[in-house]
């Protein structure tokens, strides 16, 4: 991911009382997107198979991965982590909950840390999102997404990022789908930057429904698939995505004590999904992980240093109901 530095002078995490102003900002301008499309019975042909269009309002999911250890730099101590995952989402509200479990080793040896403790043991997001999406024509569609996100070791305070994003959508015929869109994202560490945990739809090019029988795929970012889907039931697909989340680090870190870590890696994965019933999924699959960082800045957001992990294999794990 690039990102470029805002501008410290005008920084809205340097100024406290913007902060409220910029939250509620963000509320209001997502609860104002969030009125009614435009009304028609259904949506006509050509957009039945436009990802998020007459799909359930409600859905509650439990999932979660685990990464086996690796190396942190040139051998300098190992970790693994595992993910947990609750997430909740009625009508265009959806709500988040992602804790970080992690096990060191010989953290002696690590670049970071004071060589005894643990440099933390757990990193957390809670995440708020509100989503719409409406019908503008027969082949034109829209999209609106605006989340706000608190990333932490331990204390919620300069913890709070904003993002939004928005765009259209062509529907090139029955098959080939087109988004176009803008995303702006901003974290205490006062980047321009974005965070996996904002669901983001452009821009891409979908070919097919995924729940189409047979091939379909999406190309996109941060998030691509090919999928076969062999029956209503089973389906199998190959995924590619970037991974990457800022957390505020403890008062007493011995990593950098009120400062920021940025963790960031890529992944592909083989899974396999099962949906015994249209509401129910069930989801499981092997991934490889690599190209994987941990980007240390101070109580400021300055970035003071960086290590680069070793690429692990995983495993995901998912169910989710949608009603």
């Amino acid at each position: 991911m690039s990102l470029s530095r805002a501008s410290r002078n005008v920084s809205p995490w340097r100024v406290k009382p913007r902060l409220p102003f910029f939250i509620a900002l963000l509320i209001a301008a997502t609860l104002v997107l969030v009125g009614p499309a435009h009304g028609q019975d259904g949506p006509p042909a050509s957009t039945q198979s436009r990802p998020g269009f007459g799909a359930p309002s409600g859905s509650v999911a439990l999932s979660g991965f685990h990464l086996f250890n690796s190396a942190v730099g040139d051998d300098q101590g190992k970790v693994s982590v595992t993910q947990t995952r609750a997430d909740a989402s009625w009508s265009r509200f959806s709500l988040g909950w992602h804790s970080n479990w992690y096990s060191w080793e010989d953290k002696s040896a690590l670049p970071f840390g004071n060589g005894q403790d643990a440099p933390w043991d757990s990193l957390h997001v809670l995440t708020f999102m509100v989503n719409q999406r409406g019908i503008l024509s027969q082949r034109w569609s829209y999209f609106v997404q605006g989340a706000i996100r608190s990333g932490f070791e331990r204390e919620l305070s300069r913890s709070v990022g904003v993002a939004a994003n928005g765009g259209l959508v062509y529907a090139w015929n029955e098959d080939w789908t087109v988004g176009l869109g803008g995303f702006i994202g901003v974290d205490p560490t006062t980047k321009f930057a974005f965070s996996s945990t904002f669901a983001m739809a452009g821009p891409f090019l979908q070919y097919r429904n995924p729940r189409a029988p047979g091939f379909s795929g999406r190309l996109g970012f941060p998030k691509s698939e090919l999928r076969y889907t062999v029956s209503p039931v089973w389906s199998t697909w190959l995924g590619f995505g970037i991974n990457s989340d800022t957390y505020r680090l403890a008062d007493d870190s011995t990593v950098m004590p009120r400062g920021y870590v940025r963790s960031r890696m890529f992944t592909t994965g083989l899974y396999l999904d099962v949906t015994p019933t249209p509401t129910l999924l069930l989801r499981i699959g092997p991934t490889y992980n690599f190209n994987r960082r941990l980007e240390v800045s101070d109580s400021g957001g300055d970035k003071r240093r960086s290590h680069d992990l070793d690429a692990t294999l995983g495993f995901e794990a998912k169910i989710s109901w949608s009603f």
